[in-house]
C-alpha cells in the first residue's frame, strides 16, 4: 500500500472512486465540494491512498476553513450533514483518516474535523445532532416497497390533494433562485437563522440539479408558490437538504405533499435510501416529523482532531443573533449570511 497523497478535488481518478462506491452519498460527490468551495472560497481536496497498481482504495474530501483570527481548520465537509471517509474496509477508512491528520500536524493546520462517528480510539467524537434515514426498497431487488408512513401522514397528503396543492419539478434557475429562495429567505428570518447567499444556490443548480445529482420540488395553490424543497442525490440515497413553506398555508399540508412527492419519486426511480438529514436535538417537532414518515433516528457525532469545536457555544451565540434576525429587515438576515457563512463551515 503506498502513503497517502493529496489530490486536487476535481481529479478525475476520485470522481471514478466515488461513483464506485455503494455507500458514497452526495456529499461525497466533487460537484457537491465545488460548489461549497465556490461559493464561500473554501480550497477543496482529497487525501486518498493507493494500492500498489495505483488504484484508489481510500480516500477523504476536505476543505480548509479560515476563522477571522486566521486560524485554520480542515473539515470533512463544511455544510455537510454527515461525510465519512470511503473506503472499502474499516481499517483503510482509519488509515486514510490518521494519514491525513499527520498531514495537518505538518502543514499547521489547528484541527481536523470529520462528520460522523468514526468508532472508538479515533479521534474525540461529541454528539451533535440526530438524523433520520427511511428505507425504500430492498437493497435493489425486486420493485420498489411501497412508502410506510404513518396513519396521520398519509391523512395529511390526503388534504393537501383536497385541497388543490399542486407540486411541480423546478424547471429553470428562476425556480431556484427566485420562486423557492424567497420561501427560503422568508423562512430563515421566521427561524431567526442567516440565509445563504443567493450565489450559492446558484451553484448548487448548476453543479448539482442541472447534471442530475438533485431536484427542487416546489408546492403550488391556484399558481401560488406555499413551500419547496431541495433535494441531492448520491450513490443510491436521496438526501432532504432544504424546506420552505408559507406558514399562511400550513392547513392545506404542502410540507406533507412536497415530502411525499420526493420520496415516491425516489423510490419509483429505485434508490434505496432516502435521508432526511440532520435535526438539532433538542428540534423535537421536527423529528418527530421524519419519524413520521417510517425513518429511523440514530445519533450524529463529529469526531475532531486536535483541538475541540464548543458546539454548545455556536448554538448560543445562533440564539443571541435569531431575535435581531425575526425583527430586523429580511436584507439583515442575507447580509448577516454573507459574513458569517465562510467562517461557519
Amino acid at each position: 500500500m503506498r502513503a497517502v497523497e493529496i489530490l486536487d478535488i476535481n481529479n478525475e481518478a476520485w470522481s471514478r472512486f466515488v461513483a464506485a462506491q455503494p455507500m458514497a452519498t452526495c456529499f461525497h460527490e466533487p460537484e457537491w465540494a465545488r460548489a461549497v468551495a465556490d461559493s464561500y472560497r473554501y480550497r477543496a481536496f482529497v487525501v486518498v491512498q493507493r494500492a500498489q497498481a495505483g488504484d484508489i482504495v481510500s480516500g477523504l474530501p476536505l476543505m480548509e476553513v479560515r476563522r477571522p483570527s486566521g486560524r485554520r481548520r480542515w473539515v470533512s465537509l463544511p455544510f455537510s450533514d454527515e461525510c465519512s471517509p470511503l473506503a472499502a474496509t474499516g481499517r483503510l477508512a482509519e488509515t486514510v483518516v490518521r494519514e491525513a491528520d499527520l498531514l495537518r500536524q505538518e502543514q499547521g493546520v489547528a484541527e481536523l474535523q470529520i462528520r460522523t462517528d468514526l468508532g472508538p480510539g479515533v479521534g474525540s467524537a461529541e454528539l451533535v445532532a440526530v438524523t433520520h434515514t427511511a428505507t425504500l426498497n430492498g437493497a435493489g431487488e425486486g420493485p420498489p416497497a411501497p412508502l410506510r408512513p404513518r396513519a396521520s401522514v398519509r391523512r395529511h397528503v390526503a388534504t393537501a390533494r383536497r385541497s388543490g396543492v399542486h407540486v411541480r419539478f423546478a424547471e429553470t434557475s428562476d425556480d431556484l433562485l427566485r420562486t423557492y429562495y424567497r420561501l427560503h429567505l422568508q423562512t430563515r428570518r421566521r427561524q431567526g437563522v442567516p440565509v445563504q447567499p443567493r450565489r450559492y444556490f446558484q451553484l448548487l443548480w448548476d453543479r448539482m440539479v442541472l447534471p442530475g445529482r438533485g431536484f427542487v420540488l416546489l408546492a403550488e395553490v391556484d399558481g401560488r408558490p406555499v413551500a419547496g424543497a431541495v433535494y441531492l442525490i448520491g450513490g443510491t440515497t436521496v438526501t432532504y437538504k432544504y424546506g420552505a413553506s408559507d406558514p399562511g398555508s400550513w392547513a392545506l399540508r404542502p410540507n406533507h405533499a412536497v415530502m411525499w412527492t420526493a420520496m415516491t419519486w425516489a423510490s419509483d426511480h429505485g434508490y434505496t435510501s432516502f435521508d432526511f438529514g440532520r435535526t438539532d436535538l433538542e428540534n423535537l417537532g421536527l423529528r418527530q416529523f421524519k419519524e413520521s414518515w417510517g425513518a429511523v433516528e440514530r445519533p450524529l457525532s463529529y469526531t475532531t482532531f486536535s483541538g475541540h469545536v464548543d458546539y454548545h457555544r455556536a448554538r448560543v451565540v445562533t440564539r443571541a443573533l435569531s431575535p435581531v434576525i425575526r425583527h430586523c429587515p429580511a436584507f439583515v438576515c442575507r447580509g448577516l449570511g454573507e459574513v458569517l457563512y465562510r467562517y461557519a463551515g
